[in-house]
């Protein structure tokens, strides 16, 4: 599958746009752009691909994608998925050649361009951090006051040990691999239509064409993780979706989420989140209590 060029359609002047999307589904296919991109997952779950790297994602996902590297963010119709919200930021790259960041101060914002080639995820306090940030960039209405903050943005992600580079090491769009997009994805489109239910290593291997231990090599080798913590990813992020909405009870999500029994889900849940479900519960109804997620 060949990336789609986007075009965006933006006044030419900005060297920063900011794009709301609030739909049942993300509806930009694999693509790539000029662009450097800020992706902030507000709500919804699926699949992001970046490059060559292929991961799941959820709620308070937030990337930085550099320019002209292929990416796509897809979420599936079903219950885990059933919105993609999410905030953009579309910086020109132009403006990192500008007056302003050719001061010695900001010199360290180049590396974090470089590194963005590849594409960065954000993780622990600091993707917390940025998410906050994010959405206070896009509520204000102030221009000097805009600038502040994505400047405060940039520097949270330059200076910041919490993240992971997503593509590989001298990966190139015209290097992506049609026949490994397509049959991940469809691996992944599985997963993501019967992760509630009991999937064996032989149904997937066969989607891929491949043997159930050649399959676990290719998986892992492209995937950075085994299919079987790939399916807990899908599954956990489902389970918090449930605990957030507060719905059902422990051994129903539990069932639900595709867990077998609820001692299995609670110690995936912890390993996962390094909380029990009632202090994740408990923990978001607060924040939202308190007003800090909008």
């Amino acid at each position: 599958m060949k990336p789609m060029y986007q075009e965006l359609s933006f006044l030419p002047a900005n060297y920063i746009n900011v794009y709301k999307e609030d739909l049942p589904h993300f509806v930009v296919p694999w693509h790539y752009h000029p662009e450097i991109e800020i992706m902030y997952i507000i709500e919804g779950t699926g699949t992001r691909f970046v490059g060559d790297s292929v991961e799941a994602y959820d709620e308070g996902d937030i990337c930085m994608i550099g320019s002209n590297l292929p990416h796509e963010w897809r979420n599936v119709d079903n219950k885990a998925c059933p919105r993609a919200f999410c905030y953009c930021l579309f910086i020109q790259k132009e403006l990192f050649s500008t007056g302003l960041f050719n001061f010695p101060e900001m010199r360290h914002l180049y590396g974090l361009v470089e590194r963005a080639d590849r594409g960065i995820k954000f993780c622990g306090k600091t993707r917390t951090e940025l998410g906050v940030l994010v959405q206070e960039y896009v509520k204000e209405e102030k221009s000097a006051a805009k600038i502040a903050k994505l400047i405060l943005i940039l520097e949270v992600m330059a200076t910041t040990d919490e993240y992971e580079l997503l593509s590989g090491t001298g990966y190139a769009m015209q290097n992506v691999n049609t026949h490994v997009y397509e049959r991940l994805d469809k691996v992944c489109q599985y997963i993501h239509k019967n992760f509630s239910e009991p999937i064996r290593l032989e149904e997937v291997a066969s989607l891929a064409g491949l043997t159930p231990n050649s399959f676990c090599r290719y998986f892992k080798k492209r995937m950075r993780k085994t299919f079987i913590q790939y399916l807990n990813e899908i599954r956990i992020g489902h389970a918090k979706k449930l605990l957030i909405e507060g719905r059902e009870t422990i051994a129903t999500l539990s069932m639900e989420s595709g867990f077998n029994n609820v001692s299995n889900f609670i110690a995936q849940f912890k390993r996962s989140t390094n909380m029990l479900p009632s202090e994740y519960q408990r923990i978001y109804h607060k924040r939202n209590v308190n007003g800090k997620i909008s």
